[in-house]
């Protein structure tokens, strides 16, 4: 059976990238097809209709797609606190609080770039009435208005962040772990209804990530350059991203810390009920101790 990956751009995309390019799936017995997308908000519909049976995107977009009654669940994480605030070195911004008042360029509504930004609108009382918000569709898009000069800050991943300050033009002022402490970011999401039509498939493809996730922990000059080939970015600029943020699959230790996002998006009236049924980890904890 061909499994088809919905992945994008980033290091929090590596572990996928790596287990494919090193052989891992294969290794398990999985054959793998996979698609790079302009954006994650396009990846919801690709897994409801069954086009994609993996993909790797922001897991409150599984909390947005389960409040409308569609069947996705993350089942493991791969980005981690991976959201920076970058900021323009002309701008005169050196701490969060300063943001207010200026240009801020956003991502679409619902992603981890997005939500970072709202927990920090709430923290320093930026609104839209005080504080110029330039929502465009792409992460891509917020980091090249930060680029253009149109904007004075942006939320935004690796490697993009250390792109911007390797360019001379941005400087990170704030990481995730700084706003969103203990908060995954893309994550591992299929349907339900795949997990119980193929269990087995599933568990090995943890596992493969599993062990993608070790490569690019011990091999990161490697890593890089196979990133590069995915994201377009060089692999030089990924190196140094990595001394940052490093993907991190086991993400059962951070329920909590999702939990106060869903809260957030409640009160953004991003979604109208608050569950917890849009996880499910209990193969990632399987594929955790079968590789011991």
């Amino acid at each position: 059976m061909l499994i088809n990956i919905g992945l994008i751009r980033g290091v929090c995309q590596m572990p996928a990238y790596i287990a494919h390019e090193k052989g891992f799936f294969k290794e398990l017995g999985l054959d793998i097809s996979y698609s790079i997308n302009p954006a994650a908000w396009v990846l919801p519909a690709k897994l409801i209709s069954g086009e994609i049976s993996f993909g790797i995107i922001p897991w409150t977009r599984t909390v947005s797609a389960r409040d409308n009654g569609d069947d996705m669940v993350v089942i493991a994480g791969s980005g981690y606190e991976e959201a920076a605030t970058v900021v323009r070195r002309d701008s005169g911004i050196t701490r969060l609080s300063e943001l207010k008042g200026k240009r801020i360029s956003l991502p679409a509504e619902g992603g981890m770039k997005d939500l970072t930004s709202q927990a920090l609108f709430k923290k320093y009382d930026i609104t839209p009435e005080n504080t110029e918000i330039i929502r465009l569709p792409s992460g891509d898009a917020a980091m090249l208005s930060l680029l253009s000069g149109r904007a004075d800050a942006t939320t935004n991943v690796e490697p993009y962040a250390t792109m911007a300050v390797k360019l001379g033009i941005g400087k990170v002022i704030a990481r995730g772990k700084d706003v969103l402490p203990k908060t995954p970011g893309c994550s591992i999401t299929t349907t339900n209804e795949f997990i119980q039509d193929h269990p087995e498939m599933t568990l090995n493809f943890l596992k493969a990530i599993l062990k993608a996730e070790e490569f690019c922990n011990k091999e990161a000059v490697e890593a890089a350059e196979i990133s590069s080939k995915y994201t377009g970015i060089s692999a030089e600029i990924i190196r140094e991203a990595l001394k940052y943020n490093q993907p991190r699959i086991d993400i059962t230790g951070s329920i909590d810390a999702m939990m106060r996002i869903v809260r957030l998006m409640k009160e953004l009236r991003y979604i109208e009920t608050m569950s917890q049924d849009f996880y499910n980890f209990e193969l990632l904890k399987k594929a955790i101790a079968e590789l011991k």
